[in-house]
């Protein structure tokens, strides 16, 4: 005589389905983060080798990408105090002092478009503003007369959207106008090549985090070494640290438009991109360069070099490292 199952032994064998299914998918899931992750460190490093040996060949390194709006007027690109950090955050969420956020102030147009910088990378940045040595040494001797600044519209005048649409009557910068290609994010923003020059302000790593100056370290400097666990700098302290420990790290987006790009040699095919952040979210890898300054006065000089690498949430390599081994 068959024995049939009872209504009980039926629901616990389908809440056994349920837990063993959920455990597969969630384990999946994981492994397809850590596959993404891995790829994306292969990447970095990728990157960085391709800058070092562009450099040594006497490559120039134009038209990054600012990872500021170019605003209404050149704001917020212009203004602070030139050569020194401004590490205040305004409250709004929709400024961030002027970092990427986004194709529109609209709140609504940037949920469902492009959220910008993710907040990770935007926890981890201030602004720096240039003063005219470090932009002529900036042109000089990394080539990077040009970067690439998004603006909200399509035309400033008629305030239109969406921003990839734009008017190709118009010229900006340097006289080009940009491809729909030439964006923080092509298909939700509009970029502009800007002219680097004097009181001209970027993202640069912010040493008054603890993030930041972990990039700090990761990239040869020791900063801020010498009180207790637990006790606070300030932010003249921090200004000293960092001038005294080879200078600020200003960070740029590399995105398609810039001159790496599509090089056969010591150069890379096209800009990577880090397949394990959200789509919203800008996601290209950010180059890292040093503005030290070498001597006093007169006879002081200043010398850019390229720093590193890291990934769209503010990962170094060996920052990558630690996370894909705790995935």
């Amino acid at each position: 005589m068959k024995h049939a199952f009872t209504l009980i032994e039926l629901l616990m064998v389908i809440a056994l389905i349920a837990i063993v299914s959920t455990l597969a998918v969630s384990k999946m899931g994981g492994i397809r983060e850590a596959s993404a992750r891995k790829v994306s460190l292969a990447n970095q490093k990728a990157v960085e080798r391709a800058v070092d040996a562009y450099l040594a060949n006497g490559g120039r390194l134009n038209r990054l990408d600012s990872l500021l709006y170019a605003g209404d007027g050149g704001a917020p690109l212009i203004g602070g105090t030139e050569g020194d950090f401004d590490f205040t955050t305004e409250s709004t969420a929709e400024s961030h002092n002027g970092m990427y956020l986004g194709p529109s102030d609209d709140e609504t147009a940037r949920e469902l478009k492009n959220s910008g910088l993710s907040p990770d990378l935007q926890r981890i940045f201030c602004l720096y503003t240039l003063n005219r040595a470090q932009a002529e040494a900036l042109n000089t001797r990394l080539g990077l007369k040009y970067v690439m600044a998004a603006t909200a519209y399509a035309d400033a005048d008629a305030m239109a959207f969406p921003s990839m649409h734009y008017n190709r009557d118009r010229a900006y910068g340097d006289g080009t106008v940009p491809n729909a290609s030439d964006g923080l994010d092509p298909n939700a923003s509009f970029c502009v090549a800007t002219l680097v020059t004097n009181s001209m302000r970027f993202v640069a790593v912010n040493p008054m985090t603890d993030l930041g100056r972990t990039v700090y370290q990761a990239c040869g400097q020791e900063l801020m070494n010498t009180k207790n666990w637990g006790e606070r700098y300030t932010e003249s302290e921090v200004r000293a640290e960092v001038a005294a420990n080879g200078g600020p790290l200003i960070a740029f987006g590399l995105g398609d438009s810039a001159s790496i790009i599509g090089k056969s040699e010591a150069g890379l095919a096209d800009a990577p991109y880090a397949t394990f952040v959200q789509k919203r979210y800008y996601s290209r890898y950010i180059l890292l360069f040093r503005i030290k300054t070498i001597g006093a006065g007169s006879v002081s000089h200043v010398l850019p070099e390229f720093a590193g690498v890291i990934d769209c949430e503010g990962n170094t390599a060996r920052a990558a490292q630690h996370v894909i081994k705790n995935l």
